[in-house]
């Protein structure tokens, strides 16, 4: 554990001396770690192909794991679990297993031409990510999914959404560290909701009693803060202006005595506090600043009246930050948030060799990632290029505003990419204002948050059983056989005392479907394998998704239709029914050759001269699947040559032979089977330099590169090629440096014929 600790020297009336501050604030600090440092913890982020997706085609994906704490690539987690569950539904549309490897994951998904229409969210889990009594689930990014493109080239973009017109808000006062002091200068953050859940600008009034004191408005999404020098006794409370002024917010009531804080600046280097004490005594108090956990800034000092408190910042990690106060018992009497350090991500720039190109172009975009200072760094990255009408500017959800505030706040954030737009000169105010107003114990690091222990359930591994189906039979088996479809590869391993075995990461590379048999007489045993999904579908995460709310799209930035561009889109062949004889198609080649066996070894079936297991017992063919035969279905059965029939005591019949289903056959055989790591699959990214192509080349996705690493001057150069759709194309790249930082750039460019 290491953090710097303060201790202003003004604790000589204190006859205990420093040396009891010093073991207070370890304390303090051995506390909060103790809690946050039982169980790692990784948090999963997902970034796909593009936003809108048709059936029929891939979506591919890349996943990072970040250690929780102390944000970086984790590779404590080797096993991904992905889920496609549809928004509205509540319906599993799809769920497979993939490697992860050192905190990266990438993979596609198919998406069946029979997926309804709507929004889906694609979730991913791993078993350091989900916890069974978690509160909300943030592994999620929403999709939405069309028939086809011209359904987003038909329908017109949505209206503005205007919260100003709202007639019912939730407007909010919040004092700056949760307490109202009297006789100083108190700072009181507000921020109003409207119905619909979006942030309302509003203006209003602040009085005393009956008499006006001040005026103040909303500066950034609903938020604003105004300051306030509270007398005690006094009865304080806002009126807002037109439309919401039929009702009056009262300000928290006042305290006479006790301690808070105000914060003066936050600077790159150092940042400054007010602290005050209203009371006849001076009072010693404490001063903690966390970051995810881990404890940064501990101080100590007694206190009159006021005092500033002047910490330096050059070792403190960035990001979302708690400030605590505490009394001499010690008891948190104030507390705040706040981000150190907003200017310290990761910067990503991506240069395109030109911004127009013509159609089965080739295209070269060269990558830079830098420090805030400029430095170059080597980063882990993806890239992704398509179709803009397929991207939803609405959607807010970055590698930035995952892990630099989502993960860290309660609740949903309206508009967080504005707060790492360097274009907007008050993003750090109005960042300011976001922390300000998110209340007492918001932080999702918070010391009460922190002793909630949540009990994972997923494991990088799946469970199997060999059950003895009669006594005494369990001691004669020592272990299990794993082993492919193609039956190229095999792997043995062993069981415990209980019969219990584990698929690791490592034979779960063995296949996308793996088989497992045991060395006993069928009779004897069964094999059980356990869904590792099955824990997913109890707890159902997807129903507590806390998700980003997106802000009003920049001008350019909604999709509209462009009737002009006719090449755009995929192609797709109108449906053909087709009747006739259908079969029983077993996908698996191992199946089917369970299947072939069962026809054959398990038949009792015999023909001869036309009869189908003729009762006089000379049968001694295989039927024949389709053909016609005699079957003797009276009573009697003659059972010696030669003998009588008719209509009366025989039939005719088609035969075919037993049908088995997948389970069936397995449980025959004595073997089960377990889903392994979905296979891995190449996108596809054409050469026109090498080969012309005659076919045309309708790919709405240009670019997907989801394992980017620039080297040591922070470079990385990607060359893809245009395809036969001309119109303007969007594009994202993102990541994550070896030393935590994260970041993200878009880069557009139009394909013209």
């Amino acid at each position: 554990m290491r953090y710097l600790t303060i201790l202003i020297p003004l604790l000589s009336f204190f006859s205990t001396n420093a040396q009891v501050s010093k073991h207070q604030l370890d304390s303090l600090a051995h506390s909060l770690e103790s809690y946050s440092g039982d169980t790692a913890r990784t948090s999963l982020y997902i970034r796909t192909s593009k936003d809108i997706y048709e059936s029929m085609e891939d979506l591919w994906f890349k996943a990072y794991a970040v250690d929780t704490r102390h944000q970086l690539l984790s590779g404590i987690d080797q096993t991904l679990y992905i889920q496609l569950v549809h928004e509205n539904k509540d319906s599993i549309v799809w769920e497979q297993a993939y490697p992860l490897d050192k905190g990266i994951a990438s993979g596609h998904i198919y998406l069946d031409n029979a997926l309804p229409e709507g929004n889906y969210w694609l979730c991913a889990y791993s078993a350091h990510s989900l916890s069974a009594d978690a509160n909300s689930f943030q592994g999620a990014r929403r999709i939405r999914i069309v028939q086809h493109v011209a359904e987003l080239l038909r329908k017109k973009p949505a209206a503005l959404r205007s919260d100003s017109l709202q007639k019912k808000i939730q407007f909010t006062l919040l004092p700056e560290g949760g307490v109202l002091l009297a006789g100083v200068t108190n700072r009181i953050a507000f921020k109003a909701v409207a119905e619909n859940g979006l942030p309302c600008p509003v203006s209003g009034t602040l009085f005393d009693g009956n008499k006006a004191i001040g005026y103040f408005k909303s500066t950034h999404a609903g938020m604003g803060s105004f300051l306030l020098q509270p007398q005690s006794g006094s009865s304080y409370y806002v009126r807002l202006d037109t439309p919401f002024a039929n009702t009056p917010y009262p300000l928290p009531q006042t305290r006479k005595q006790g301690m808070s804080f105000r914060l003066l600046s936050n600077n790159a280097d150092s940042i400054s506090f007010r602290i005050y004490n209203q009371g006849p005594e001076k009072q010693l108090f404490y001063f903690r600043l966390q970051t995810r956990g881990l404890t940064q800034l501990m101080a100590a000092a007694s206190i009159k009246d006021s005092l500033d408190l002047k910490l330096p910042l050059q070792e403190v990690t960035a990001g979302v930050a708690e400030a605590t106060l505490f009394d001499h018992r010690p008891l948190p009497v104030a507390e705040r948030l706040l981000y150190i350090k907003p200017d310290k991500r990761l910067s990503v720039t991506a240069k395109l060799s030109q911004k127009s190109y013509g159609t089965r172009t080739k295209i070269q975009l060269q990558i830079h990632t830098a420090d805030e200072q400029g430095k170059p760094v080597i980063a882990q990255l993806g890239a992704a290029g398509y179709d803009r009408i397929y991207h939803r500017p609405m959607d807010p959800k970055d590698i930035q505003t995952h892990y630099l505030l989502s993960t860290q706040l309660k609740g949903n954030i309206y508009d967080p990419g504005y707060y790492f737009d360097t274009t907007n000169t008050n993003r750090e105010q109005a960042l300011d204002l976001l922390l300000l107003t998110q209340g007492w114990r918001s932080y999702s690091w918070n010391e009460e948050e922190l002793k909630k222990k949540g009990s994972t359930i997923l494991s990088d591994s799946i469970r199997g059983r060999l059950v003895a189906l009669r006594k005494k039979t369990r001691s004669t088996q020592q272990a299990v056989m794993f082993f492919d479809a193609e039956q190229q590869h095999s792997q043995l391993t062993a069981l415990d005392n209980s019969g219990s075995f584990r698929l690791s990461p490592e034979n779960l590379k063995l296949s996308g479907n793996i088989y497992i048999k045991h060395y006993g007489d069928q009779q004897d045993f069964e094999l059980k394998v356990y869904d590792p999904f099955d824990p997913i579908h109890k707890i159902k995460p997807w129903q507590k998704i806390s998700y980003p709310v997106g802000g009003t799209p920049a001008a350019g930035q909604v999709n509209e239709a462009d009737p002009f561009v006719l090449t755009r889109g995929s192609i797709k062949l109108k449906a053909v029914e087709i009747q006739g004889k259908t079969t029983a198609v077993f996908r698996d080649k191992y199946i089917g050759h369970l299947d072939s066996l069962a026809k054959y070894q398990q038949l009792t079936d015999k023909a001869h001269g036309g009869w189908l297991n003729c009762p006089a017992g000379d049968s001694d063919e295989r039927p024949v699947e389709g053909q016609t035969y005699i079957v003797w279905t009276g009573p009697n059965p003659p059972t010696s040559h030669p003998f009588s029939f008719n209509t009366t005591n025989t039939k005719q019949i088609v035969y075919h032979y037993p049908k088995y289903t997948e389970e069936e056959l397995l449980k025959m055989w004595g073997l089960a089977r377990a889903k392994g790591y979905y296979p891995k699959k190449e996108f596809y990214q054409p050469d026109y330099d090498k080969a012309p192509d005659p076919l045309p080349d309708y790919r709405n996705t240009l670019l997907w590169a989801p394992d980017i690493i620039t080297d040591e001057n922070g470079n990385a150069t990607l060359e893809f090629f245009s395809s036969d759709i001309n119109t303007a194309f969007y594009g994202i790249v993102e990541g994550i440096s070896g030393t935590g930082m994260v970041g993200k750039c878009d880069f557009e460019f139009m394909v013209t014929k």
